[in-house]
């Protein structure tokens, strides 16, 4: 009588051949992972200072300025003004950033220009708040 299937040492050898292939690949995939989560938060990142950039222009009188100005706003204000959808995540740490307590510090640096874009607690920066109608 004949049998059909595979031996124990068969699937065993199988088994270990994907469990190899699985080690091999396994950190490729989470590097992936890692850089892509990376490169999203730094498109986020450009966004949102690009959003600051269009609020200070719109609502700021940079004609007094000497040029050298430093000027906060929150994600709150941007969210007020559309320019941003909510909830605006973070996508390093997965959390959504908080609207009133996080700010865009931009330096004027004349000619409608800006420079040095940074995103942190508003408690940190030192720079000129604006307000609408400000």
């Amino acid at each position: 009588m004949k049998y059909r299937g595979f031996t124990l040492v068969e699937l065993l050898g199988v088994i270990v051949i994907l469990g190899i292939l699985a080690v091999i690949a396994f950190p490729a995939i989470i590097n992936q992972v890692t850089d892509a989560r990376g490169e999203i938060n730094d498109s986020n990142t450009l966004l949102i200072i690009d959003a600051a950039e269009n609020y200070i222009l719109d609502y700021a009188d940079l004609s007094e300025t000497n040029g050298q100005q430093y000027y906060c706003v929150t994600l709150e204000q941007l969210v007020d003004e559309g320019l941003l959808n909510e909830p605006v995540k973070n996508a390093e740490t997965g959390k959504n950033y908080n609207l009133a307590k996080t700010s865009v510090r931009l330096k004027y640096t004349g000619n409608s220009r800006f420079e040095g874009g940074e995103i942190g607690p508003t408690t940190t920066f030192s720079c000129i708040k604006l307000e609408v109608g400000s």
